[in-house]
């Protein structure tokens, strides 16, 4: 499918808060107290985290034909084969003996198979919600070397939001590197020779600067000798360039996968056959990891063009064409892209024929997901557009542009939670416990039957694998850490002359004792969670304003400073190098706006890949915007944004104002950090 170039990667006021988590209900616990001398106001109340509830049927099922029904139920009956596999936990004291009896509650806390997005960065949060664990990253040239031989690598990464990402967690995908069928201007009008220079340096830069954070590199797009052939190579010099492109990636990223990305993969083109391809790419031992298989059947594009018409089964044994081509030669598959529409205009008719509509993408989305996430040799499903408006299938996307989940959302959340293990075992008299979970990480919690102490590790499940692993029981020692943690706290404020705080570091410790006395582990546990919380060290920073720095485009642009603030216009961003530690993190902007023809600029702010909701800035005079998150750890970067918004300038120009006058400024931007840990100078 030729691409079409993206002006605005904008999806307009998402609010982090109303996407919805799934998490099961916390029971309140009682406190019993033993020792009457204790303090009343001392025992720890439970705080509960509320959640809202995911929609359990977001939509009325349609019936199934009864070949797509056989090929769901197929489905059904592969996914544990494919998706799952199985752990041997062996359970030991220090001495090697085996420890039976012992309680193992294990939770799955990531996924290895790959379940897409492609959003702005600041939309993450909403992602990794829904259980999203991989972006995709649109490497377009214009924002990576506008003219020959000038790199805008930098401007490219914020824009994007590659190392933001990356820090948070999300496994990054890249598209359009290379696309042949939509060639850069400066690969144009050159010798053969020049332009396979030329792309081997696009290439190779682009991939050194991003290897760290990048997984998977798209190393060419939409391959086809007969029709993405612009320059009109030979067939040798084609499947040169393509390997040019590849040579590039492996000499300066060589742990990544490398991925071909293929359209209209099962027919409906006269002159595209794309096994036909694969097959020539293998015959020349062209040296790509992962085949990318685009899906669009039954969409409808944006301005009008209808995909081909298939039914789920048919696109499973599609599907199954490749797989069989492709395993031989140890080769896997991606579906890299899928989409299809939530409504179309005049009550046009989508599958099941009955109007698309919201019910109707949800249980698409959700069939579709189940069929492809049996598939053996599949890595990972890509659901394109995730967020409105989408410039690619009408109305394709899962979240409104207002930030409101589409129902394909709240089914796409459904189908990762029945995909993801939890459960709980007891050691058997040899200390062990089998289990079988989805493919991924796993925090596990060993309880001593005996004192009711535990202590957390984590371990892996690879897919279609046997795992074993001896776990040595280390019973309290990071409780035992965590205590000392709070009495350094304790001897902190004391330091201050804090007499507060520091007699109430000291009431918890007596707390957290009396309850390890009286056998109330998961108590004593709580208690210490909420001295932590009670003891932690704030900081405040007002950060310098001339220790920002402007994240300037192509042109130089984007960004100023005036009056003492920053100014920013659309698709402009400000940044502050900071190592966030563990912890508690407020930021607080003062910003103020310059409206024009009855527009306000928007901003979002993010601490590495925690991002505030979208605010609408429409004060004239400075005012405090505040969001709250908490780190890792890993966090480095502190972001502001005024996201590019086509709409927003479009109504600008219809009221025939000046688009250049919406402006930006921030006047103060400051750090409330709390943290549990006294770093020693």
């Amino acid at each position: 499918m030729k691409r079409i170039m993206i002006t605005g990667l904008v999806f307009v006021m998402l609010i982090s808060a109303c996407v919805p988590q799934t998490a099961a209900p916390t029971a309140a616990i009682k406190t019993p107290i033993l020792q009457p001398t204790l303090p009343a106001t001392l025992t720890p109340i439970p705080t509960q985290t509320q959640f809202q509830a995911t929609p359990m049927a977001p939509y009325t099922p349609n019936p199934l034909s009864a070949e797509d029904e056989a090929a769901y139920q197929q489905a059904l009956k592969d996914i544990p084969v494919y998706r799952q596999g199985n752990m041997h936990l062996t359970l030991v004291d220090a001495s090697g003996n085996p420890l039976s009896g012992y309680r193992v509650n294990y939770r799955q806390t990531s996924h290895d198979f790959l379940f897409g997005g492609v959003a702005n960065p600041f939309y993450a949060n909403s992602l990794q919600q829904a259980g999203m664990n991989t972006i995709t990253e649109y490497m377009d040239w214009r924002w990576l070397e506008p003219e020959q031989g000038k790199f805008t690598l930098d401007f490219a990464n914020y824009w994007l939001g590659i190392d933001e990402l990356k820090s948070g967690g999300m496994f990054i995908k890249t598209n359009t590197l290379y696309s042949p069928g939509e060639l850069v201007p400066y690969y144009q009008d050159v010798p053969y020779d020049e332009f396979l220079t030329r792309l081997y340096n696009h290439v190779a830069t682009t991939v050194k600067r991003f290897a760290p954070e990048v997984d998977d590199w798209e190393a060419v797009l939409e391959p086809n000798f007969g029709n993405h052939n612009p320059m009109n190579l030979t067939k040798d010099q084609y499947y040169e360039a393509i390997s040019t492109s590849i040579r590039a990636i492996r000499e300066n990223d060589p742990t990544a996968w490398v991925e071909i990305n293929f359209s209209y993969n099962c027919g409906g083109i006269d002159w595209l056959d794309n096994t036909k391809i694969i097959q020539e790419m293998l015959d020349r031992n062209i040296d790509f990891d992962v085949v990318g298989l685009q899906f669009y059947d039954n969409a409808t594009h944006v301005d009008g063009t209808v995909f081909p018409k298939r039914s789920l089964s048919e696109l499973s044994a599609c599907y199954d064409k490749y797989e069989k081509l492709l395993a031989p030669y140890g080769k896997r598959i991606v579906g890299s892209e899928f989409s299809v529409p939530s409504d179309l205009p005049d009550g046009q008719m989508g599958y099941w024929n009955v109007p698309w509509s919201e019910e109707t993408q949800a249980q698409y989305l959700t069939t579709v997901y189940t069929i492809f996430f049996a598939k053996q040799h599949n890595l990972g499903l890509v659901w394109w557009n995730t967020v409105e408006p989408s410039p690619h299938v009408y109305h394709g996307g899962i979240i409104q542009q207002d930030g409101t989940p589409k129902k394909a959302y709240y089914a796409l959340q459904n189908l990762i939670n029945d995909w993801t293990t939890t459960g709980t075992g007891i050691t058997d008299a040899s200390g062990s416990l089998n289990f079988r979970g989805f493919g991924g990480d796993y925090e596990v919690e060993i309880v001593n039957p005996a004192t009711g102490e535990s202590m957390v590790t984590q371990v892996h499940i690879t897919e279609q694998k046997e795992s074993n692993q001896t776990i040595n029981y280390e019973g309290s020692k990071w409780f035992t850490a965590q205590r000392t943690t709070l009495e350094i706290l304790v001897a902190y404020w004391q330091e201050k002359d804090d007499r507060d705080l520091t007699q109430k570091g000291k009431d918890y410790l007596a707390l957290i004792d009396h309850h390890l006395q009286a056998g109330e582990w998961s108590l004593a546990k709580q208690t210490l969670s909420a001295a932590l919380d009670e003891l932690a060290v704030t900081t405040e920073i007002i950060i310098p304003m001339d220790q920002i720095i402007p994240v300037e485009d192509d042109s130089g642009e984007g960004v100023t400073t005036e009056n003492g603030s920053w100014l920013l216009w659309g698709a402009g961003v400000i940044h502050y190098l900071y190592e966030f530690p563990a912890g508690t993190v407020t930021v607080v902007v003062k910003a103020h706006a310059n409206n024009e023809a009855g527009e306000s600029p928007i901003m979002v702010a993010g601490v590495g890949a925690n991002y505030s909701q979208m605010w609408k800035v429409a004060n004239e005079q400075s005012q405090e915007y505040t969001f709250t998150t908490i780190t890792s750890g890993n966090e480095q970067d502190l972001t502001i944004r005024f996201p590019y918004d086509e709409q927003i300038y479009s109504r600008i120009n219809q009221q025939n104002g000046n688009v250049g006058e919406l402006k930006l400024y921030v006047d103060e931007v400051k750090l409330i950090i709390e943290i549990t840990q006294i770093i020693e100078k």
